[in-house]
């Protein structure tokens, strides 16, 4: 697969590729059949090429690739296949905003409330009015509650692990009843970054897994403030799995922790949420229970359907450039 146009788009401060065929098209393939040709042993494995679209020098630390693919279901308007520098996404809601605010910007705007299909699940997108888009998310829920992990240079931090379309923990700091702690702000951007790495050396040390989604594999680390906006009700820093961290209030990240909330009875169906970033963006968000017909093996009895609004902008388009002579064509800088 050749690579030639791309559209670059932030979304409340964070970068998207949106990846597309000749004439701004989907690519010809099927999510299904894009997923069994870059899979091995039941591995999917990003190409080196491909990563090298979201890392430098073609992309910010923080980029999140999109690639625009042919639905496989009739009632789809897409498939939608994301990663970042470090390998694939489950999901990826800013880069879902994204991608409906790039086809938009192209001439091709999706239907009304058009569904996208993701590598874990179908996701329900709504265009809004200037520039805001809306999505309902996978099914989101708390695998474990208040799990206990030593980081290496002492202390304990008590998270919760909850799936939002990638795996969370979510450690809360911002004071609320549940944490049985005093709250505070977030401090500078190093000081959290070094603090989540922190954690998430503690979550490989010791091999902790959640469930069957993306084979349990916990990732992503949310750390809860206190908000430092009138308007939000908390402020999150999430460390992404390419050791960077999500400028905006993250879409999956917001999910899972509506999912820890709902399961702690602090926020109730259709309540309001207003999740600020580590830059102080903004995220609405709500929640409806998953149906009860919907219940069953497949979902948590307690899982919540999250909704997520936010705004994305288009910053740049153009075509990928190749040379034979570039080192940096297999995923970043070759030494």
């Amino acid at each position: 697969m050749q690579i030639r146009r791309f559209i670059d788009s932030h979304t409340e401060g964070e970068p998207t590729r949106v990846l597309l065929a000749e004439n701004d098209a989907p690519f010809g393939a099927t999510l299904p059949e894009l997923l069994a040709s870059w899979s091995r042993e039941g591995q999917l494995t990003i190409p080196p090429d491909m990563l090298a679209l979201a890392s430098n020098p073609r992309a910010a630390d923080a980029t999140v690739c999109a690639l625009v693919c042919a639905p496989s279901s009739a009632d789809a308007s897409c498939g939608v296949l994301f990663w970042n520098a470090a390998g694939p996404l489950g999901m990826c809601g800013h880069a879902t905003i994204g991608l409906a605010r790039t086809l938009s910007w192209i001439g091709r705007p999706l239907p009304p409330a058009a569904k996208m299909e993701t590598r874990v699940g179908l996701v329900t997108v709504e265009t809004l009015a200037h520039g805001s888009v809306r999505f309902a998310n996978v099914a989101s829920y708390v695998f474990a509650r208040d799990v206990e992990i030593e980081r290496e240079h002492g202390g304990v931090v008590r998270g919760d692990i909850a799936w939002g379309g990638n795996w969370f923990f979510i450690v809360r700091l911002d004071g609320a009843p549940s944490t049985g702690k005093s709250g505070r702000l977030m401090r500078s951007l190093e000081e959290e970054l070094a603090y989540a790495n922190s954690i998430a050396r503690g979550l490989v040390r010791v091999n902790l897994r959640a469930g069957p989604e993306n084979n349990g594999l916990i990732d992503h680390v949310a750390l809860i403030f206190q908000p430092s906006r009138r308007d939000a009700h908390a402020r999150n820093f999430v460390l992404c799995p390419n050791g960077t961290f999500d400028r905006s209030p993250c879409g999956t990240g917001t999910s899972a922790l509506l999912a820890s909330l709902a399961a702690r009875g602090e926020l109730a169906p259709n309540a309001r949420w207003r999740q600020e970033s580590a830059i102080g963006s903004v995220f609405e968000a709500s929640y409806v229970m998953l149906e009860s017909n919907q219940t069953g093996s497949k979902f948590a009895a307690s899982s919540v359907i999250p909704q997520i609004t936010g705004r994305a902008f288009v910053v740049a388009e153009g075509n990928m450039v190749r040379d034979a002579g570039d080192p940096s064509q297999g995923g970043g800088w070759v030494e």
